[in-house]
């Protein structure tokens, strides 16, 4: 149970870039605004292409033992971060955060 595979595609609502998986296969969605005007939604997030597919299949892995929601469910859980001496109370997903590649916030 991992990510083992890739598709590209083009949102057709107002949804910013964003990353997601269906069964094992990650996702890459491109804004249609971002499309339209030629610009690439991904260019500063391409550092943490690492982070964010490890973080991806650990969605799956939780999925496929436990379910969607428990999977859906860690990307609501908080926790408290000290990032250069101050501190934040983020999502375990928001990978700016992250300090190694899980794609996993963990104070």
């Amino acid at each position: 149970m991992a990510i083992n595979d890739f598709a590209l595609a083009c949102a057709i609502d107002e949804s910013p870039a964003y990353f997601t998986y269906e069964k094992e296969t990650m996702l890459v969605i491109q804004s249609a605004q971002d499309a339209k005007a030629g610009v690439n939604s991904f260019e500063y997030i391409e550092p943490f292409m690492g982070a964010l597919v490890s973080h991806e299949a650990i969605h799956v892995a939780i999925k496929g033992l436990e379910g969607d929601d428990t999977s859906e469910s860690l990307d609501d859980i908080e926790v408290i971060v000290e990032h250069d001496g101050r501190r934040f109370q983020v999502t375990l997903n928001n990978i700016l955060f992250a300090s190694d590649q899980s794609g996993l916030v963990i104070p």
